[in-house]
């Protein structure tokens, strides 16, 4: 077992961890702080892949942005005044699935023959290309998600205002 995997099987490990401490967690802070652990496992995991600019674009924008603007959106609303029902009648089938999918996952990392690659026989992609894509290629979905985005926000904010009967 070569050096990359090892690091490999450890970076999952704590990409898995973080996602059962986002499921397991009763707090939404931990949450929130437990899935920007499993967000920055998977940014080491495109590191690895060499893809360095992906996983600084999972970095800034999925582990700051996305997580701030669920954080404000959770903290603008009165999310602890609702009852929760943390355990359904389907927890039961929810637990056979997800077992049935660790088992899929595992059974395909361990079946799979990595590639061995010469890091220094990859040539790095400019900056500057990944812009002119960025913004030619890829302009429409790059602007949908700020949409979205925006949306969320004002949403949460229209949420925290307090009903007619409150005032």
């Amino acid at each position: 077992m070569s050096a990359t995997e090892v690091v490999f099987y450890i970076i999952s490990f704590v990409m898995v961890a973080g996602g059962l401490g986002v499921v397991l967690s009763r707090n939404i802070v931990h949450s929130a702080l437990a899935l920007i652990m499993s967000l920055g496992a998977v940014a080491g995991i495109y590191v690895i892949l060499t893809v360095e600019f992906l996983a600084l674009a999972q970095l800034v924008v999925y582990g700051g942005a996305v997580i701030m603007l669920m954080l404000f959106a959770l903290m603008l609303t009165r999310a602890r005044e609702r009852p929760q029902a943390l355990f359904g009648k389907n927890r039961p089938v929810a637990l056979a699935v997800a077992g049935g999918l660790l088992t899929a996952f595992v059974a395909g990392i361990l079946g799979t023959e990595w590639a061995q690659s010469n890091r220094d026989e990859i040539e790095p992609v400019p900056f500057e290309e990944i812009g002119d894509v960025l913004f030619s290629v890829w302009a429409v979905p790059f602007e949908v998600v700020s949409v979205v985005l925006v949306i969320a926000m004002a949403g949460a904010i229209l949420l925290s205002q307090p009903d007619e009967g409150e005032r």
